[in-house]
């Protein structure tokens, strides 16, 4: 930040999200939760709300996440727009670009700028380089190359994460020899785009994690939580969630503390959703040859929560017989005060109606909303986004709860949020359009 202190630079950065809201269990937990979020009100317009990217699904022997790492949301258009303002904006198309035609490319926004970059090329050749636009010059710029090639695919669990500073990219595939994406192919490495700059740098590998096994767990605001997500190495250890927090500040990795070991029973899915201040694991389990399993619910769920500020995990009261299936087949969405969840396609039949509801960790307590007007598809990079005022579900409708109503987005569109600017969606031929929200 030009002109700022290095000092005050990194309090500013450090500033919590403003939907940070604590999930303590215990009175006195509660207590300190209230001076803390008294405190995170007051620094509101300073701070930036946390959103999430990427939703899983319930998939028999796999560990899935559902949440991806989280990015915040600046000022800017799209900031705590209402369901009735995103559905009744426009679409504002962009010039054409030479990454803009690229599959699995990494779309987001740093700082005031939308960054293209990486992906496949039609000619299948994973490119290193990008373009930046600028919209308020209406131009694109090009990037210069990063020390890697990487190209992405929707179900990655990656992170796309802007610190205030530099845009964060975790996940991907990489060209294990030359450009080509048919031959063979390694996870790619960590990387930090710093567009003030203009330079690349590599992120180290986390200590104590098997490179290409890590997934993005959420932003903080201050760090970068990655956990292991292979699901035989989570049987061999009992069901521990072992991970690490990186610091771009100071460029490096801490190892998280070990969670608690898992109950009895074989994991089936693993859901991680960055909740404001903590980060919550909920771990689907199965008890061989029972009938729920059959039917495609989980036997019983093991819900904890980490606390990355002291480094510590807390088991969590179970959720009930009747909200097990309902978390394990949706799309699940942090507001600051409560879980937003929305069913997606379920890969088991038989395949329910949609529903979707708001949901209470520390309660166990389940409300049901408005019935979403389509399922969110697995798969889908823009699966749940909350942008202040209204979710966003599947990149086609938003719903607003003062209201309990679902809104249709513009079409034809499906939108997704790379925050911190507005919403982004791709046109035929590769071009890009962004959502400008209607006035108020």
């Amino acid at each position: 930040m030009p002109g700022v202190d290095a000092d005050l630079e990194g309090r500013l950065r450090r500033l919590p999200g403003v939907l940070a809201v604590d999930l303590a269990p215990g009175l006195l937990e509660r207590v300190v939760r209230k001076g803390r979020r008294r405190r995170q009100l007051r620094q509101a317009s300073a701070a930036a709300a946390v959103v999430a990217l990427l939703a899983g699904v319930l998939v028999t022997r796999t560990v899935l996440l559902d949440r991806g790492a989280v990015q915040p949301l600046g000022p800017g258009p799209a900031r705590d727009a209402t369901a009735a303002r995103l559905a009744r904006g426009h679409a504002r198309p962009l010039p054409a670009n030479a990454a803009a035609g690229r599959t699995g490319a990494v779309v987001a926004w740093a700082g005031g700028e939308l960054v293209v970059w990486g992906g496949r090329t039609r000619d299948r050749l994973v490119r290193a380089d990008g373009a930046a636009y600028d919209p308020r010059s209406g131009r694109w710029r090009p990037l210069p190359p990063a020390p890697q090639a990487q190209a992405f695919t929707v179900t990655d669990d990656r992170a796309t994460v802007w610190t205030g500073r530099e845009l964060l990219l975790w996940g991907g595939d990489t060209p294990a020899a030359g450009a080509r994406a048919d031959g063979a192919m390694r996870p790619g490495d960590g990387l930090a785009y710093d567009p003030a700059a203009g330079s690349w740098r590599r992120l180290r590998p986390p200590p104590g994690l098997p490179p290409g096994r890590t997934r993005p767990a959420g932003w903080t605001g201050q760090e970068l939580l990655v956990v292991d997500a292979a699901a035989a190495e989570q049987q061999a250890t009992r069901g521990r969630l072992r991970g690490a927090a990186y610091d771009p500040l100071t460029d490096r990795w801490r190892q998280l503390a070990p969670s608690p070991p898992l109950g009895s029973g074989e994991l089936l899915e693993r859901t991680v959703l960055w909740a404001g201040t903590r980060l919550l694991v909920w771990s689907f389990l199965d008890q061989p040859g029972s009938a729920a399993t059959a039917a495609g619910e989980p036997d019983e769920v093991d819900l904890w929560a980490y606390d990355p500020a002291a480094d510590r995990w807390t088991a969590l009261a179970s959720p009930s017989p009747r909200t097990r299936p309902l978390l394990a087949r949706a799309s699940l969405e942090w507001t600051g005060r409560e879980i937003l969840a929305v069913q997606h396609t379920s890969v088991l039949p038989p395949d329910p109606a949609p529903f979707a509801g708001r949901y209470d960790p520390d309660r166990d307590r389940w409300t049901p909303i408005a019935d979403p007007p389509q399922r969110v598809e697995f798969g889908d990079p823009a699966a749940l986004v909350w942008t202040g005022a209204a979710l966003v579900a599947g990149g086609r409708h938003a719903y607003d709860p003062a209201s309990d109503r679902w809104w249709p987005l513009p079409a034809p569109g499906h939108w997704s949020w790379a925050g911190p600017g507005p919403p982004v969606r791709r046109l035929g031929g590769g071009w890009l359009a962004l959502l400008a929200p209607a006035a108020r």
